[in-house]
């Protein structure tokens, strides 16, 4: 299956945490790997059709002290259709939309996405379900003339993303940059969930995945994975569960009482 995982913190944070472990679960996740982040307003996204373990960029990213951001998005891919892995078809995918750069990321299949959902200027470049339906996300988002900024717009994106969810799985990360929106399936496929740093000081690990995350005093945040990367303190999004999440806060619930 494709796993998500993206993290939502206070201050900008590098990558020498180990973000390497989470691509590790490429074994099963063999067909692409990305890793979006925003060094400022504008969105860097570095993916490859190829697992984790196969590529020299991966190395560089976990080291890199440069790489510094509040806000990450990543993805490792297992294709469910079509033919070989293409660099169009892996996760992340990217648009502009009134100078925000969005970025998405797809985890289950949207079966009837094609028939169903309408298309208008933004329009994939690959063949998967995911970006079609990001594309048509985005016309809505334009058409509506929203911006993803206050709770009355946040509940028109989950009812978006109920809708969409009634042609298959679906679970999904979508930024513009300021803020992460994550979307649990409303028939609980697969599964998200949420960690928060500091907690209680002890690290998110299990035997084959460590984050350590290194944050002195105030730099608070949360994280999101389709798996929970140790077996207490993470907490299941409810089924159909809609999360906003801007520099390391919880602003919005559709099921329960935010911070």
């Amino acid at each position: 299956m494709c796993e998500l995982m993206a993290l939502s913190f206070s201050q900008p944070l590098s990558t020498d945490f180990a973000i390497g472990p989470f691509g590790g679960r490429g074994a099963d996740n063999p067909h692409g790997w990305g890793l979006a982040w925003y060094p400022d307003h504008s969105l860097a996204l570095v993916k490859e059709p190829v697992s984790w373990q196969a590529s020299p960029h991966t190395a560089f990213l976990q080291t890199y002290p440069g790489l510094r951001s509040r806000l990450y998005l990543a993805h490792v891919r297992h294709k469910t259709t079509g033919g070989e892995p293409t660099h169009a078809d892996t996760h992340p995918f990217a648009r502009e939309l009134r100078g925000r750069d969005y970025c998405f990321a797809h985890n289950g299949t949207l079966e009837s996405v094609f028939n169903k959902l309408r298309l208008g200027r933004f329009r994939p470049v690959g063949a998967t379900d995911s970006e079609h339906f990001f594309c048509h996300l985005l016309e809505e988002l334009d058409q509506a003339s929203a911006c993803l900024t206050t709770p009355a717009s946040w509940r028109w994106l989950h009812g978006q993303l109920l809708a969409a969810n009634r042609l298959g799985q679906l679970n999904c990360l979508l930024t513009d940059g300021e803020r992460l929106f994550c979307y649990h399936d409303a028939a609980g496929y697969k599964g998200l969930h949420l960690g928060r740093v500091p907690d209680e000081n002890r690290p998110f690990m299990d035997a084959d995945l460590k984050v350590a995350v290194s944050v002195p005093g105030r730099e608070t945040g949360y994280i999101i994975a389709t798996r929970p990367f140790r077996e207490r303190g993470w907490e299941t999004f409810q089924p159909g569960e809609l999360m906003v999440f801007a520099a390391g806060v919880l602003c919005f619930s559709s099921h329960r009482a935010c911070e």
